[in-house]
């Protein structure tokens, strides 16, 4: 028995050991954040987001995609947005085809939860396939840079401003960290820039299949803008307790993420924070994704084709 008490002790006093041990660990690490400069942060937060595509906006504390994201070489089909939710994704989506120049385009809006980020996005998408009774089971590939819009959107959630994104884009998107809201709270309003009225006329009829109203529809020379706040095309459908357990998991990592991080305020110090508590988080983002480089030509190839660029 006498044993026994001792072990008993050996294993409070440890434990206490490692409380402490990690008590000191995160006031050091709140030290090093508070030291650290904008410069070295922003550094080292887009090079672990790099890998996914992604670049961080200091000036809006939102996280964006950059045009040479690998997104860009696996176009979009409906699949994508049918398996959305498996990914933890909670989303409005807003496909809108129409045909120009014997090419099938799709321009695509989505708004929502997606996983522990709220956010919104606006894609380009075009198919040298033309069906114009489904358009929605033929698989687009991204646009080439001479075909990228003049995009913008701003996005509210309940009146509030939660971001503003303006770029000739392919893929324009905009996320905000920690932040959980239901795909119905949001509002996105919506302005595009076509590069000739043929296309601009194409693309407003196809805002009326979809079931938008003239008077909701502003026509400006070769610009169209819009509201998405409730999607007017047929959603994904989805089991009810499948959307009910996305979203109360997505909730509870939001309310985790805000409670360890609850010592700063702004996104690039709370995921440093996250980074000096756990030094292989930024190694971990790394290798998390592997993906493949960007094919070259061989020496003396005069194409002008999408690896050479």
């Amino acid at each position: 028995m006498k044993y026994l008490y001792i072990a008993a002790g050996i294993l409070i006093i440890l434990l206490l050991l490692c409380i402490i041990w990690v008590l000191c660990h995160r006031y050091r690490a709140r030290c090093l954040v508070r030291i650290r400069t904008d410069e070295e942060k922003c550094r080292d937060l887009n090079k672990a987001v790099g890998a996914f595509g992604f670049q961080y906006d200091i000036c809006q504390d939102i996280f964006y995609s950059r045009r040479d994201a690998w997104q860009r070489e696996m176009g979009y089909g409906r699949i994508y947005d049918e398996h959305a939710i498996g990914m933890g994704m909670l989303i409005d989506c807003e496909p809108l085809y129409f045909v120009y120049n014997k090419k099938s385009y799709l321009f695509e809006l989505w708004k929502g939860q997606y996983g522990i980020t709220t956010g919104a996005e606006m894609g380009f998408y075009v198919s040298d396939e033309v069906d114009t009774e489904h358009p929605e089971r033929l698989f687009y590939r991204s646009v080439e840079d001479e075909e990228m819009l003049s995009m913008r959107f701003v996005l509210r959630k309940r009146g509030r401003i939660l971001m503003m994104r303006d770029e000739v884009h392919w893929w324009l998107t905009g996320f905000v960290l920690g932040e959980h809201s239901d795909a119905a709270q949001l509002a996105m309003e919506v302005s595009i820039g076509f590069p000739n009225y043929g296309m601009r006329n194409a693309f407003y009829e196809a805002l009326l299949r979809a079931g938008y109203h003239k008077e909701n529809i502003c026509v400006e020379g070769l610009c169209i803008r819009f509201g998405f706040t409730k999607p007017h095309t047929c959603q994904p459908k989805h089991c009810k307790l499948r959307i009910w357990w996305v979203r109360w998991n997505n909730k509870r990592r939001c309310k985790k993420y805000l409670r360890v991080t609850g010592k700063f305020v702004r996104t690039i110090d709370r995921v440093d924070y996250l980074g000096m508590c756990f030094p292989g988080l930024y190694r971990m983002l790394g290798k998390l994704c592997r993906y493949p480089k960007k094919k070259r030509c061989k020496p003396g190839c005069g194409r002008r084709c999408r690896c050479c660029r």
